[in-house]
């Protein structure tokens, strides 16, 4: 028997979010989390199902995206990509289209990508 649930906003959109991924209804996937929720504190102590409460306040995605197009999200990728094994790309800032390939010694190379495979630009 399906029952009424209040829940925020956010909830909901994080949930809709993650369904369209995950090839779920919104339902189907908060009950999903529910399930995962009720398996975990069956399996741990509640001292450390509480630790991970307070460890674990992760960001949810819909305040993840809204922030992608900020000067907070731009230094996040900026992170992940200086994290990222060489060679790095980067937007060419005086060719359109073009990328600059940045190899770990700091060689800079522009050119294009030709069927995914990075082609120098001839001088």
């Amino acid at each position: 028997m399906s029952q009424p649930v209040k829940l925020s906003d956010a909830l909901v959109l994080d949930a809709r979010l993650t369904a369209e991924v995950a090839n779920r209804s919104i339902a189907g996937q908060i009950e999903h989390w529910a399930l995962l929720g009720r398996a975990i504190e069956g399996v741990l102590r509640s001292d450390r199902v509480l630790e991970l409460k307070r460890r674990g306040k992760a960001r949810p995605l819909s305040a993840l995206l809204e922030s992608v197009d900020s000067a907070e999200g731009r230094e996040r990728v900026a992170k992940v990509i200086a994290a990222r094994p060489f060679p790095h790309f980067e937007a060419s800032p005086e060719s359109a289209g073009a990328v600059v390939r940045v190899d770990e010694d700091g060689t800079r190379t522009v050119g294009r990508f030709v069927n995914r495979v990075f082609q120098p630009r001839s001088k």
